[in-house]
């Protein structure tokens, strides 16, 4: 028996038992279920392989013709749009972004969201190692399978939320060129170019087959200058109905300038009524009251991309009994991102008060303050600029990924077969990190300032002229404070698998004509991480955060089995009933024993109805980031309670605990919080566990008799996970010590205050380290419905060709979060922002309508994303309009012609009715001034394209 998979089977499988299976596949797949009936199948969710096989877990399919229909460069462009995922990064995400494509089921995370390629693990990026969906060739993939719910049994850790697993076209012959061009139809920008050519053939009287495969894309930049909602960094005017403010940071060209304790010096101006406001230098040395600075037009909406990727493919039957199978994919990828120059950020120095750059004005300010002048001509200040001289901070990211896997599989005899494969990844990232600053190089250019005590000194740094507005610093002194960095990240994966497979024959359940099918195998896997920035990016830089050494690996050895047996077949009431089970044991190098386990049923009471239900326990390995990354900067938003202004003193606010731990009594409740963003350290802990998951599933499959042609599938889903590893979140500690009274989390903050301000700033932290502490929580149900029926189906002529239909549906009953055990439980169905970041509606659906009229096929798709209310933290605090986003509605047509059967002509709008993205501000948005990954940011596109088959 053949181990060859027939690919109308498949289609008719997933067709039956996954998601948005494509309608015109469909149509194939039930024009020849006779001729595929004895062949093995197999699908995503278990290693089963046998002729009656459906999924014991819900999954959707999105096959060839729906990559095709959306034209579909990026993959994860594609998966977005499904209503089980919420966007992770793509191509609108700069900051925050790394450059990367990834996809996260259920919102609950990428970490926790296992990505295969053929049922094979593939090379992840950076310390989480997480996979970057950029270096999977779109133009290969036969279809994409999102199963629901933990598959830790059947794959092992990470697959937590669910398993995203791309089926490539590994059985091809002839030549295939294809090439693709999409813009914005409104400012003819944000082109993507695609152009593919896949070559295959069978070899050895078709005993082997070979396929290689080019793929070129370039994707070009688009600023958020470019449109009008992203052009301004929107402050929110606070509730009521007032226009937003236009904002920015606290970080501007002039400097910003403050004494060394306290917001304004001893002399300082004060305003009309008499209060005194925050300073910044102007041409010729004067000062002014403080503006901000808009830091958006420079921002990337779309980051630009250049890749190329060359995929092969093999398979040679030695005997009947013994085929070889080889899958290499290289991948370079080239990404930048791009930020505003760089702000230095709260900057203590020390300035001759003899410097000749300073203006009578500044140097009478720094004099005459008691907490500034040393009394030995020099004083301490502190300054706030935005480096504009340096030029934007820009993150080059060349990524070269290779994957090879090597394997051999079949039949032992007629019930029995087998596969053992050796896949080893690897992934080489190369970053160039410019714009960035070294603070000890300002310091030092600062008192070599060309005055008395500079030439004494011998120093030779070129003068630093901050003190006299904008664009007061000479190329000079840009060059000699500047810096770029350089970092080198490697990630290794190596996974061996041998598994058999079979069937028990003389073990039929004396009520079933089916024999339990079984799997038993061993993996093991070793997974390294080794990230080597230069010392450029250490503790010394402003710009990108520093980044410190990682070096990590591990490695796993596992036994697993799967069972499944029918339990009744062909009785009145039983057409089947049968029950399913899979376990997996683990000897992990870093957490030692770890066991999984999943058990599910199924019954079809009639042929057209089926039934099924599944529990999962899965678990999620810390990986080398989680356990060896040190203490490294960031900058989350918080406000703290010790502090007015940009803080959130208030009565609640426990005063004793705030001089505890290093606010001088005097400064509690003035706004001595300087940035909205507090600086902290953040690093992994090896002490760390591994993540805990319950799920379950239970749903329905049903192909009514009376509408042949019809699925609908109806299933139910929860997904709990206990011990998510987290760092602390800095806003909940900061709550916890100093409203709640808990002393553990006020040790957080002891010493990491500045003494005389009472601030938490350079080089004053609070360090957070990854630890068991959050819990994790999704529950819904998801609706899909398909339909295929021919034009005399519904009375029409019959040489109207035939229609498909797919809707696919997700209600969100619960999502959320705990990520603290004194902390509450953040609920995010139906929210957005604040705690909850990207929108996560309660109603999310896709639907893709099809007409198929000889050569022609037109499509329509439907793409709606409910409403969503702002997150209650944050309400008090935003306009009205930015408390809830409504319900948002894309749609999309494309047309498809074949020209001749070796050539197809395509053009297609995406978002035709040109829907703008939710216009909301820094408080409450995630990146201009909105959500791009989840709303569209570029208006209406236009695609064409073509392929070319003989």
């Amino acid at each position: 028996m053949s181990t060859k998979k027939a690919f109308a089977t498949k289609l008719l499988c997933t067709t039956m038992l996954s998601g948005l299976a494509l309608s015109g596949a469909t149509a194939v797949a039930q024009d020849a279920p006779a001729a595929a009936a004895e062949d093995v199948i197999q699908v995503t969710g278990t290693r089963i392989q046998r002729t009656d096989t459906v999924a014991p877990s819900p999954i959707t399919s999105v096959d060839a013709e729906l990559f095709e229909l959306n034209n579909v460069v990026n993959t994860e462009d594609l998966l977005n749009t499904l209503p089980q995922l919420i966007p992770a990064f793509d191509a609108t995400s700069n900051n925050p972004g790394n450059g990367t494509a990834t996809v996260s089921l259920r919102g609950l995370g990428t970490t926790r969201t296992l990505v295969l390629v053929d049922g094979t693990r593939f090379v992840g990026s950076g310390a989480a190692q997480v996979v970057d969906l950029n270096n999977i060739p779109a133009a290969l993939v036969e279809r994409v399978d999102v199963v629901t719910g933990g598959a830790s049994a059947v794959y092992g850790s990470d697959a937590v939320a669910g398993v995203v697993n791309f089926i490539m076209r590994d059985d091809f012959e002839g030549v295939e060129v294809s090439a693709s061009h999409e813009f914005s139809t409104n400012e003819g920008d944000a082109a993507i170019t695609d152009v593919s050519v896949t070559l295959g053939g069978n070899f050895d009287g078709g005993r082997g087959n070979a396929v290689v495969s080019y793929g070129y894309t370039h994707r070009e930049a688009v600023f958020q200058a470019s449109r009008e909602f992203s052009e301004t960094a929107f402050w929110s005017p606070g509730p009521g109905t007032d226009p937003y403010i236009p904002g920015g940071s606290s970080s501007i060209p002039q400097t910003w300038v403050r004494p060394a304790a306290g917001n304004y010096f001893d002399t300082n101006p004060v305003d009309g009524s008499g209060d005194p406001y925050f300073l910044m230098t102007q041409p010729g040395g004067a000062i002014a009251e403080r503006q901000v600075y808009n830091y958006a037009p420079t921002n990337y909406l779309q980051l630009p991309q250049e890749r190329h990727m060359i995929s092969t493919f093999g398979t040679y039957e030695l005997n009947s009994n013994m085929e070889l199978y080889v899958r290499g994919i290289y991948s370079n990828n080239v990404v930048d991102s791009q930020l505003a120059p760089t702000p230095t950020g709260t900057l203590g120095l020390t300035v001759n008060l003899d410097n000749p750059l300073l203006s009578t004005e500044l140097r009478n300010l720094f004099t005459n303050d008691t907490s500034s002048n040393n009394g030995d001509g020099t004083a301490d200040i502190r300054i706030a600029r935005r480096m504009e001289e340096i030029g934007t901070r820009n993150n080059l990211r060349d990524t070269n990924t290779f994957q090879g896997v090597f394997g051999v599989r079949g039949d032992i005899n007629d019930d029995w077969s087998y596969d053992a494969f050796y896949n080893y990844s690897r992934s080489s990232v190369a970053q160039i990190l410019s714009g960035n600053i070294s603070v000890s190089a300002f310091q030092e250019a600062i008192l070599c300032d060309g005055g008395p005590t500079a030439i004494a000194s011998g120093c030779t740094a070129p003068a630093l002229d901050i003190w006299n507005g904008a664009g007061s610093v000479s190329p000079e002194a840009a060059e000699y404070v500047s810096r770029t960095g350089a970092q080198i990240d490697v990630i290794e994966a190596t996974q061996a698998v041998a598994a058999v497979s079979g069937n028990l024959s003389n073990m039929a359940s004396p009520m079933a004509d089916v024999a339990p099918a079984v799997v038993l195998g061993l993996e093991y896997r070793e997974s390294s991480a080794s990230i080597r920035p230069d010392s450029v990016l250490g503790p010394d830089v402003r710009g990108f955060n520093q980044s410190l050494p990682i070096e990590g690996s591990f490695d796993v050895t596992e036994f697993f089995a799967e069972v499944d047996i029918p339990l009744i077949t062909g009785r009145p009431g039983i057409e089947s009933l049968g029950v399913t089970a899979a376990f997996r044991a683990s000897d992990y190098s870093t957490v030692g024993d770890v066991q999984t386990y999943a058990v599910g049923a199924g019954w079809e009471p009639v042929d057209s109805l089926r039934f099924r239900t599944q529990y999962n326990r899965a678990v999620r390995a810390p990986n080398v980031g989680d356990l060896f990354a040190p203490l490294t900067n960031g900058f989350p938003g918080a406000a703290d309670p010790c502090s007015s202004g940009l803080g959130s003193f208030g009565a609640e606010t426990i005063v004793a605990n705030c001089v505890a731990t290093g606010v001088p009594a005097a400064s509690v409740g003035t706004p001595f919080q300087s940035n909205a963003q507090i600086e902290s350290l953040f690093g992994g802990n090896p002490n760390v566990s591994e993540e805990v998951a319950d799920t379950f599933t239970i749903g329905a499959v049903w192909q009514p008799t009376f509408l042949a042609g019809a699925t609908v599938q109806l299933d139910y889903y929860k997904i709990e996970i206990e011990d998510a590893i987290a760092t602390p979140s800095l806003q909940n500690l900061l709550d916890e010590c100093y409203i709640q009274d808990i002393s553990s989390s006020c040790d957080f903050f002891t010493g990491a205050r500045n003494p005389s301000t009472g601030e938490i700033a350079n080089p004053f932290f609070p360090e957070l380290s990854s630890a068991n502490l959050a819990i994790l929580e999704a529950e819904g149900v998801d609706l899909r419905v398909d339909y295929l029926w021919d034009a005399d189906q519904m009375g029409l002529p019959a040489d109207l060709g035939s229609f498909g239909l797919n809707y696919y549906a997700t209600y969100t009953l619960s999502n959320g979060y705990q990520n603290s055990p004194s902390a509450g439980f953040v609920a995010c169905e139906g929210k957005f922002g604040a705690q909850c970041g990207e929108p996560t509606p309660e109603y999310k659906h896709v639907v893709q309508g099809s007409w198929y009229w000889g050569a022609l096929t037109t499509s329509v798709r439907w793409r709606r994303i409910g409403s969503v209310d702002l997150e209650e933290s944050f309400r008090p605090f935003v306009s009205d309009r930015e408390l809830q986003i409504d319900a948002t509605d894309y749609f999309d047509v494309t047309f498809g012609y074949d020209v001749t059967e070796a050539a197809r002509l395509s053009v297609g709008i995406q978002n035709v009715f040109d829907e703008e993205p939710p216009v909301l501000t820094s408080t409450s948005s995630e990146q201009a001034n909105t959500y791009p990954a989840t709303y569209d940011p570029f208006g209406r596109r236009l695609f064409l394209g073509a392929n070319l088959r003989f």
